[in-house]
């Protein structure tokens, strides 16, 4: 592995406004093409997921990146988007028009939540546990609870009691809807991990209904329209998986330096930023490729190897331990630029095996030593040679 990779996927620094105008292109799309996910192309998506990437990994300062910038813009489109549109829309409703209105602007929202948390998806692999923030889904999820039923889940109940009061008297009413708004009472709570608004809604309708009570709890409680997969899947488990695709069906790679190489579905999505541009995009035609702006084709060659084996059924796993050894074992410089496309792919595996293989080989070395290996100038302090001298 040449060193010209290095130099063929050096980028440019990303400024914040920069890096901002090109990811809100994308937001624009999504928030324009609801309740449908946006027709963006493959190239689009992974231009915004490279220019999100880039701007949470390179260093403004001493560990510093546009990471929190990114997250609290992304809470701020959601904040942004209620308050201009969802609000207003649903203030100029009543009765059952408005209950028809909450029901299409909550699925919106799961659309939106959907689209663009599978965007900032990096953000949640790395900086938001690290900061101990709520996940890019909470966050969404969160704001439509602060936002939108603080203030209107008293409107929508008074209206669901009343349909329900017209049924028992014997008149004819939209039951769908009815159900629709119980159920989504259900999904905010699970959602947004509160517990009131189940509480309330069931609260609500034994003071003011009784006779409704048990298939109201049922409705709420146990709706089929709620989604009860585990919260960490959910969003991701909404739409086709590309898994599905047939494995004998190819698309090709582009690396950075313009070389295509042709792999298997199967193989390919081994890297979710991949994967994530393959299920964002919305097109019925097929998808031929896939650009990798920052993945040299040295680089992705030896990737796409390690994919490959690690896709083939018919090898034992003690065979395969030995073969990652004998793959991890090569020059530092090929290491290196190995773990920083596997963190960038995101491919967990190779990103583990490699990164412990790093760790190995600077394992008791000094600051000197390390920056020799990499061939890195060392500009060391005063400090840090009197400790290379005590050891």
């Amino acid at each position: 592995m040449s060193s010209s990779s290095s130099s063929s996927t050096k980028r440019k620094f990303t400024e914040l406004e920069e890096g901002w105008e090109i990811i809100h292109k994308g937001i624009k799309k999504v928030i324009e093409g609801l309740p449908e996910p946006p027709k963006s192309t493959i190239d689009e998506n992974m231009l915004i997921y490279t220019t999100i990437f880039n701007m949470c990994t390179e260093k403004l300062g001493v560990g510093d990146t546009y990471a929190v910038d990114l997250y609290n813009r992304y809470k701020q489109v959601f904040e942004d988007y209620i308050t201009s549109t969802v609000l207003p829309s649903l203030r100029e409703n009543q009765d059952e028009l408005f209950l028809k209105e909450l029901h299409d602007r909550w699925t919106n929202h799961k659309t939106m939540t959907r689209c663009l948390s599978r965007m900032f998806r990096y953000l949640d692999r790395y900086d938001i546990p690290r900061k101990e923030l709520p996940s890019l889904e909470d966050t969404a999820f969160l704001s439509f609870y602060n936002l939108v039923y603080d203030e209107m889940h008293k409107q929508a109940m008074d209206a669901v009691l009343a349909m329900i009061c017209r049924k028992h008297a014997g008149e004819e009413i939209d039951e769908t809807l009815v159900h629709n708004t119980l159920s989504f009472y259900s999904e905010i709570g699970e959602r947004a991990r509160k517990k009131e608004p189940i509480l309330f809604a069931l609260t609500m309708i034994e003071e003011n209904a009784p006779f409704y009570c048990d298939e109201a709890s049922n409705l709420i409680t146990g709706s089929s329209s709620v989604d009860n997969t585990p919260k960490k899947e959910k969003m991701h488990d909404e739409s086709p998986s590309p898994s599905t695709v047939p494995s004998k069906k190819m698309i090709n790679l582009i690396s950075s330096d313009g070389v295509a190489f042709e792999v298997e579905y199967d193989v390919a999505i081994m890297s979710k930023t991949v994967e994530d541009a393959i299920e964002t995009n919305p097109t019925t035609g097929e998808i031929n490729s896939i650009p990798l702006s920052l993945v040299h084709s040295t680089v992705l060659s030896k990737i796409i190897e390690y994919c490959q084996m690690h896709k083939n059924i018919q090898i034992s796993e003690d065979y395969l331990k030995v073969w990652d050894e004998e793959f991890a074992n090569i020059d530092c410089s090929s290491l290196f630029h190995l773990v920083l496309t596997s963190h960038f792919m995101n491919i967990s595996c190779l990103s583990n095996l490699v990164y412990n293989k790093m760790a190995d080989n600077i394992k008791g070395k000094t600051p000197r030593e390390i920056a020799e290996l990499f061939g890195i100038p060392f500009e060391g302090t005063s400090n840090s040679q009197e400790e290379e001298n005590k050891q």
